[in-house]
């Protein structure tokens, strides 16, 4: 069984019901993306790693986890930090807001908890590890660089390295400060999925052409290229080797994971041998549904109702 593992942060999502009411659940772009690839692929090894604290809400996280068949062994628990919880606002077209209580987040010191007691996450060669611009950037820089050193061992070892840049602003001191770590996971990841908007505030790129261009700098065997109206693409290399059209969801709702959903499908279906068309086109699939529902993890009925899912 092959093992897909992701790295990053899970929190509270609280999402708004009335006033003085929300919906409570568990979600984070890693966490996210693992849920999907393994709802897609249920024949999958699906693990995260991360920390989370020793309270009830992380205690009923990890059940949640467990519920989705993402395996917690990987998960390193301490008394010292709690989870981080997440708010979502949603504008009248489905685009999102979010607020943030994540001071205090497990999460942002696991691999400093991991240094004091390492432990063997179980990868071996030809498994798939995962993470995201959010995965480092909740990290202090010391930590960053511990992170990518562990992915470089794992890449060594015959795993495939694959990246989300998932630019968030907030959470880098500066442009310049982000550009520096986004390109040193770039530069040892071997599947990237850079999105057009990210690449036009980070680096004025404003076609799948130039984020192209600019990857060959970089050993990246495979790029998919989420592009907005223009659609999505696949390169290996400089070699276009998939592509599928913008097509808009008949309402879109909320916009929460429609990028973390496209990630892990996109990702499982190439483990599973899918080529590049088809895996683009099942996420797309995905995706174009996550978006109209609220939150960021689809109703298991109506995830199961769209009948792409493989490996049952």
């Amino acid at each position: 069984m092959s093992t897909l593992v992701a790295i990053g942060e899970c929190m509270v999502e609280l999402v708004p019901t009335g006033i003085s009411e929300c919906k409570q659940s568990f979600a984070g772009d890693t966490y996210n993306a693992l849920v999907y690839a393994k709802r897609f692929a249920n024949t999958l090894n699906c693990a995260l790693f991360t920390a989370v604290g020793s309270d009830v809400l992380s205690a009923n996280m990890l059940k949640c986890w467990q519920q989705e068949g993402i395996s917690t062994q990987n998960v390193i628990t301490t008394s010292d930090y709690n989870v981080g919880i997440y708010a979502i606002s949603t504008d009248a077209d489905g685009e999102r807001s979010f607020d943030y209580w994540r001071n205090q987040s497990a999460a942002k010191h696991m691999m400093s908890l991991y240094s004091q007691k390492p432990f063997n996450l179980g990868l071996k060669e030809s498994d798939w590890v995962f993470f995201s611009g959010i995965s480092l950037g909740i990290l202090d820089d010391e930590s960053k660089q511990s992170l990518l050193t562990l992915l470089a061992d794992f890449k060594k070892q015959g795993c495939t390295i694959a990246f989300d840049p998932n630019y968030r602003a907030r959470m880098w001191q500066s442009k310049s400060h982000a550009i520096e770590w986004l390109e040193r996971a770039y530069a040892l990841s071997n599947v990237v999925l850079p999105g057009l908007d990210d690449h036009r505030v980070l680096f004025g790129h404003s076609s799948s052409a130039e984020i192209v261009k600019y990857c060959t700098q970089f050993d990246i065997d495979e790029i998919v290229i989420k592009a907005g109206s223009a659609g999505m693409q696949v390169y290996c290399k400089d070699d276009l080797k998939a592509s599928c059209p913008f097509t808009p969801a008949a309402k879109q709702v909320d916009s929460t994971a429609a990028g973390d959903s496209f990630a892990g499908t996109y990702l499982a279906a190439r483990m599973c041998a899918q080529n590049p068309q088809n895996a683009l086109e099942m996420a797309d699939s995905v995706a174009s549904q996550v978006v109209q529902h609220q939150g960021a993890i689809l109703p298991l009925d109506v995830y199961q109702s769209l009948n792409i899912s493989l490996g049952k």
